[in-house]
């Protein structure tokens, strides 16, 4: 079972807990979004995937350590063509799972300032030593 596998069961596990709703209406929104993307307004896509990374801790984290050289420049979500919209959008996925696993932990554990930005760091390195420091159910 690879990181994400991980992530995504210990997230589907924890999902009833009342503390991950918000994550949980964003995954299944997402799930929305994902199967009727020809049929959503576009910009309703693009305000969707500025908030889920707006809204995530470990999407910043994710960005500082996965430093990666872009070919070409940067374009804006509404520069994008659909096709390239549908793979960041589908590519959110990833984002939204680490956060509802990240959001597990914490609610399983108390954590310290300083524990959280470790966790933070942990999830952004794909680390699995996770899922054996911290109580995950």
């Amino acid at each position: 079972m690879n990181f994400f596998d991980m992530c995504k069961d210990l997230f589907e596990r924890m999902s009833e807990i009342d503390d991950l709703k918000k994550d949980v209406q964003i995954y299944k929104k997402w799930q929305y979004y994902i199967t009727n993307f020809w049929l959503i307004n576009r910009e309703d896509i693009e305000k969707f995937i500025v908030d889920v990374r707006s809204d995530n801790v470990l999407y910043s984290a994710i960005c500082q350590v996965k430093r990666m050289v872009m070919y070409g420049p940067l374009k804006r979500l509404d520069e994008l063509p659909l096709p390239e919209l549908y793979n960041e959008l589908s590519g959110e996925e990833y984002n939204i799972v680490l956060k509802g696993a990240y959001d597990s932990v914490k609610v399983l554990n108390e954590l310290t300032n300083e524990q959280d930005k470790e966790l933070q760091n942990k999830f952004a390195n794909e680390d699995i030593t996770i899922f054996m420091q911290y109580k995950c159910r």
